[in-house]
């Protein structure tokens, strides 16, 4: 089987050995695309590939083809980091003045998560990985970032402040054409955690 992934140190370094665990244990080899964010989710629908490793919930909304895949894997927490001596809050979020770097998916799961319109200067790219980087060159002042609830901040962007915006689980996803295994790789999955947490 098939799994796109983002390049993200929780997902890499984390993720990916649990779900080629889990898999091993069903006798299944898995290969490994990696995807800018916003091609994962319709790479799935489109069988592409056989699913992604790790997605969250608040983006799988109206991607009805995809089976989530129980138990959550990751508390995954969106944050506005900022560069060190400017204001630095959510109300950021809503000011045409300030331009804010972001993934176009986490764009959307910013938006589906506030209720009023969000600022007219975000500016969205496809790489998750280089928006800390983007901010680290200051070329840009904000920048929305994707964090695991345990993960150590890197010493590069330590610098950075860092708003919690709001927390969602993240889920192991795939093609609806594999619902028949689903309690199979669910049980997996919980074993190779458990298996994780040794």
């Amino acid at each position: 089987m098939t799994f796109s992934y983002v390049d993200h140190p929780v997902i890499v370094n984390e993720l990916v050995p649990i779900i080629r665990r889990a898999y091993l244990d069903l006798g299944i080899q898995i290969e490994l695309v990696m995807l800018p964010a916003h091609r994962n989710l319709k790479a799935v629908e489109s069988e592409e590939v056989d699913g992604d490793i790790a997605y969250s919930d608040v983006t799988l909304d109206g991607y009805d083809t995809l089976i989530k895949i129980e138990p959550s894997m990751v508390t995954a927490v969106i944050v506005l980091l900022c560069l060190p001596d400017i204001q630095c809050n959510k109300e950021i979020l809503f000011d045409d003045t300030k331009g804010i770097v972001s993934t176009d998916t986490i764009y959307k799961s910013v938006q589906a998560f506030y209720s009023k319109p969000l600022s007219r200067s975000f500016y969205t790219i496809n790489n998750l990985s280089i928006i800390s980087e983007l901010l680290v060159l200051k070329r840009f002042q904000y920048g929305i970032y994707v964090l695991g609830e345990s993960q150590v901040i890197s010493p590069d962007i330590e610098h950075l402040k860092v708003i919690e915006l709001f927390k969602t689980q993240t889920h192991h996803t795939v093609n609806q054409k594999y619902a028949f295994m689903k309690d199979e790789i669910s049980a997996a999955l919980q074993r190779s955690m458990d298996k994780a947490k040794k």
